[in-house]
């Protein structure tokens, strides 16, 4: 059991299991790809409903909480052995460890050491020497920025909720957690940020209180009652009236049309008659944006199934009367199609952007100008073990070590010529 449990914790820990698990996405990426066109969409939704592919993506998570349990293990570890708390030095926290059969005292290596820039610590029988800072925190916490980042990612498509609903000038603020204050107005024009070239921005009156207002724009998303509110489409919502010959009375409908750009054709169906309108936002001469403006004009067609009775323009409170045909738009304002979002994951993804932050603004200054180099020293049993480990300054690192390890080896030779001597005497 045990040599199954290490076996699972070295497959989970591994630095090559992401590597592997987005091959595995990747290959099933491009088997989608042959079928379907929205590849990215379809997969979402198969790792959403799937079991297996839900697994495999939390696999990504579990491996980053692995590996930042051996990262500040190995931290700790190393930080253990600078003292005499620990019996032995493990090999495999360093780079390079090497066994000299010779006991000797530290004082002229120690010397030797302060000389080339290192700090030194000895405590009986052991002789640690070190420079610079640990990257060590660094790396800990570009591992957390991956968890939550896989996390985000994982939240996002198994608990994501999407509600869709039209946001409209002067009327309320409708969400699926319950209804807001009035919308005041809806504000689009050019943005003076440096992200996007135009800003959208929805104010509500906040219900219950006077003169205040809520402010929903596109970057970045606001909240609202636990949902995250992101804008996606504008367009118009109208309000008109149809009577024809044909029919018993007037028929009155509030419509909400894609009509944004101008230019663009939306159309809505009279029920309970053969007529159809065809409705087109016009584009001023003065080449203003009407939603901008506010001063909107539509060109329409009427149909009676595939034939256009009459066609022509109408603004905003404008009328057409034609041989007993009747068509009036009394009211159109400004909508945006809305999407009102539940997703955690989100949160997540904004805590991994602000540890990414933190990890490379801390990990390049140290790792240029103020690297890690460790040296430890342990004489046990007639035998020197020395171990080094460097994060940077590899080559002059190795160079110190090495020429501190040829002190202990003269030191010896030195030692057993002068036993030689006396010997022979």
């Amino acid at each position: 059991m045990k040599r199954l449990f290490r076996a699972i914790w070295t497959i989970v820990s591994s630095r090559v299991l992401i590597p592997v698990v987005m091959g595995f996405f990747l290959v099933v990426y491009i088997g989608i790809a042959f079928f379907s066109d929205e590849t990215l969409i379809l997969l979402m939704a198969l790792t959403r409903r799937s079991f297996l592919l839900g697994t495999v993506l939390a696999l990504l998570p579990l491996n980053c909480a692995s590996r930042i349990f051996v990262e500040a293990d190995r931290f700790r570890k190393r930080r253990q052995a600078m003292t005499d708390a620990v019996s032995g030095l493990q090999p495999s926290l360093y780079d390079e460890t090497v066994d000299l059969m010779t006991c000797s005292e530290f004082a002229d290596l120690e010397g030797r050491l302060v000389t080339a820039g290192y700090r030194t610590k000895r405590s009986g029988n052991l002789l640690a020497a070190w420079r610079g800072i640990s990257l060590s925190p660094s790396r800990i916490i570009f591992l957390a920025a991956m968890f939550c980042l896989f996390s985000g990612i994982l939240v996002s498509l198994m608990s994501r909720t999407v509600y869709r609903l039209p946001v409209i000038e002067g009327e309320t603020f409708q969400a699926p957690t319950g209804n807001g204050g009035i919308v005041e107005r809806i504000i689009f024009g050019k943005s003076s940020g440096p992200i996007l070239a135009r800003d959208l921005v929805i104010e509500v009156a906040e219900s219950g209180s006077a003169g205040g207002l809520d402010r929903f724009g596109v970057y970045p998303p606001s909240r609202f009652r636990g949902l995250f509110v992101y804008p996606r489409y504008l367009g118009i919502a109208l309000f008109y009236r149809f009577s024809a010959p044909d029919m018993p009375g007037v028929y009155e409908k509030h419509d909400v049309l894609p009509l944004y750009p101008p230019g663009k054709e939306a159309a809505t169906e009279i029920s309970g008659s053969p007529y159809r309108i065809t409705l087109r936002l016009e584009k001023p001469d003065d080449g203003s944006d009407p939603y901008i403006t506010g001063r909107m004009s539509f060109f329409f067609k009427l149909m009676k199934g595939t034939d256009v009775l009459y066609s022509g323009s109408l603004a905003r409170g404008g009328e057409f009367a034609r041989n007993g045909y009747r068509l009036e738009f009394p009211d159109c304002r400004r909508m945006v199609i809305t999407d009102f979002i539940g997703d955690y994951g989100v949160l997540l993804i904004w805590a991994a952007s602000l540890l990414f932050l933190v990890a490379v603004s801390t990990w390049m200054p140290i790792r240029l100008f103020c690297s890690r180099r460790e040296m430890l020293f342990r004489s046990e049993d007639d035998m020197i073990r020395a171990c080094s480990r460097s994060e940077g300054g590899v080559r002059r690192h190795a160079g110190v070590f090495h020429e501190a390890l040829d002190l202990l080896e003269t030191k010896k030779n030195a030692k057993q010529s002068k036993d030689g001597g006396v010997s022979a005497k």
